[in-house]
């Protein structure tokens, strides 16, 4: 892989390389959200079409989030491996294999199987895209390249969320023709992304694990060098770990919110697809198009925290606006008006939260660790996905509803006035 860092004192070998970069990225992200938004409404799907019972729901909810786990050990067996792009394309097709065998069976448990393998696999290359926005984007450019290539994956999202919706409603199968195409896509973007990695570019330590042979201790080696690592990274830069953990709570609530949502809009709404997806798909992800390019603007080069946490805080609103949508009743205000204006706020902050999420590590990785530091952030995701659905789920069946919004939205803000108070301090002492 070409590096932007490595060639600093050539100004054409810089615009060369992001150039080739941001095409192939931008290419990917259009394929990415094209599948993204395919799966948006797969929970729903769940629920209202296979007859998955609120239970069911969360486990979905559950595995697809605790897959990000498995991250951790993705940069270890990739960097492991004598040929990295290789190694890149056979995680990835991999992973799509189970979209291609998804429409041989129509039951929930064989549906929940199918896109928990395929999250589960696919969540060990996420870390490797950030090594390549890292090496191969100016520290100047980064953000706003990066939020270019994201505008375009959410215009290729939103639509292929929206026309899900309406096929969806004229005939719930349709999922089976989408969801293989969606793999088709994904693994031209794993090919895009194969091509920007070489061999002959190992982060720094690790050209002498080039030999891949099966045996114990490679298995040993792969399994707890991650752990080990982690625990590293968080003791040498607490910076870091703080930033970690308050992300971790804004996670707990979106991943509670996540796993009640389908059950609120299918049982208590009574939504068809349609609406549906003009709010999880149109709404939420032309908010998302608009605002991207600003909020890379707003987050600049520098330290995270207050454009996070300020992100954060935005997202207290979007439980309260849920709500109403069940107890405010407005003669010429529609419920599905309500929907679209709730979700259309929700993708404003998401604009920002999805731009820190995906950066940033970035800012606290040394040159040499960005996939490691990415892979402990998305680790850390899984790690919340294992609990957090299960606690909206308990405080949905024992409490309410509205006890799990409320919980959420107090996560929110936690997470947001604890990022901003990081923020302050790293500012004084800088």
């Amino acid at each position: 892989m070409e590096s932007v860092s490595s060639s600093q004192d050539r100004t054409p070998g810089i615009k060369r390389i992001e150039k080739h970069t941001f095409r192939l990225h931008l290419i990917s992200q259009i394929l990415n959200g094209f599948a993204f938004g395919t799966f948006i409404l797969q929970d729903v799907i769940l629920k209202k079409s296979l007859g998955g019972s609120d239970l069911q729901v969360t486990v979905l909810i559950f595995l697809t989030s605790a897959a990000f786990l498995f991250s951790i050990y993705g940069p270890e067996i990739i960097n492991r491996a004598p040929n990295r792009p290789r190694m890149i394309l056979a995680i990835g097709f991999a992973s799509k294999f189970f979209l291609f065998i998804i429409p041989l069976f129509e039951t929930p448990n064989y549906f929940i199987f199918c896109l928990a393998m395929m999250a589960i696999i696919d969540s060990m290359i996420k870390p490797v895209w950030n090594v390549v926005i890292k090496q191969n984007y100016t520290p100047e450019r980064r953000s706003s390249l990066y939020s270019y290539a994201s505008s375009f994956f959410t215009l290729a999202l939103l639509i292929s969320t929206t026309s899900m919706g309406f096929l969806l409603d004229i005939n719930y199968e349709v999922y089976k023709i989408f969801f293989p195409l969606a793999g088709v896509a994904d693994m031209i973007a794993f090919y895009n992304l194969s091509k920007l990695i070489k061999n002959d570019d190992k982060e720094p330590g690790e050209r002498t694990r080039l030999v891949f042979r099966f045996s114990l201790r490679l298995i040993k080696d792969i399994i707890i060098l991650p752990i080990r690592n982690m625990m590293r990274i968080f003791s040498v830069n607490r910076p870091f770990l703080r930033f970690e953990i308050y992300f971790f709570l804004y996670g707990m609530a979106f991943m509670m919110i996540a796993a009640v949502l389908p059950i609120y809009l299918v049982d208590d709404l009574a939504l068809d697809y349609t609406p549906i997806s003009l709010a999880r798909g149109l709404m939420v992800h032309s908010a998302i198009v608009a605002f991207t390019p600003l909020m890379g603007k707003l987050m600049g080069p520098g330290d995270p925290g207050r454009f996070t946490g300020i992100s954060f805080i935005s997202l207290v609103l979007f439980p309260f606006l849920l709500m109403a949508l069940k107890y405010f009743h407005f003669t010429w205000i529609g419920t599905d008006i309500l929907l679209y204006a709730a979700f259309f706020i929700f993708g404003i902050s998401m604009s920002g939260v999805t731009l820190s999420w995906n950066l940033g590590s970035i800012y606290y990785a040394p040159h040499a660790e960005v996939s490691n530091y990415q892979a402990v952030h998305i680790t850390l995701t899984g790690l919340r996905g294992i609990l957090s659905p299960f606690l909206g789920y308990l405080l949905l069946k024992l409490v309410s509803m509205e006890a799990a919004f409320i919980a959420a939205a107090m996560l929110f803000l936690s997470g947001g006035v604890l990022m901003l108070g990081k923020s302050r301090k790293t500012k004084k002492n800088s």
